[in-house]
């Protein structure tokens, strides 16, 4: 996701580029979507996967001043309970659209984050990175 995301100038769209990306993978990795649904609380405040990633881009969203955040670990928290929740309702409902779900989602964490509803629509409505790539970095 660093390497991914190394081009977004914003961290607030750092942030919503490798949650919808993350989203999008557990269509692709079945294998990825079982580690979380079995360690993913484990995960969330493990130093390593995607909890530090997260963890980054939410400190540097709040430092650049884009982020409201009181209190950086419970942001991580919800972000994390936010990705695992939707693991579980997309393994729950096969029939789902992924992309549609995550970006959803990271909408709703971007105003909960403080972001203006019309510029989270903006966020979540830009080109993501080819997601070939994500399938060449994840295998």
């Amino acid at each position: 996701m660093d390497r991914l995301t190394a081009d977004a100038d914003d961290p607030a769209v750092a942030f919503a580029q490798s949650f919808r990306m993350t989203g999008r993978l557990h269509r692709r990795h079945p294998e990825l979507r079982r580690i979380l649904l079995h360690y993913g609380l484990e995960l969330a405040q493990s130093d390593r996967g995607p909890a530090p990633r997260a963890f980054h881009d939410i400190r540097a969203a709040v430092d650049a001043g884009r982020f409201e955040v009181e209190d950086l670990d419970l942001a991580l928290a919800v972000t994390a309970g936010a990705a695992l929740a939707l693991d579980a309702l997309l393994h729950a409902q096969p029939d789902r659209d992924d992309a549609t779900s995550a970006d959803l989602v990271v909408r709703g964490l971007l105003r909960q984050f403080g972001i203006p509803a019309d510029e989270a629509e903006r966020i979540c409505s830009l080109d993501l990175p080819d997601l070939e790539v994500t399938d060449t970095l994840a295998r």
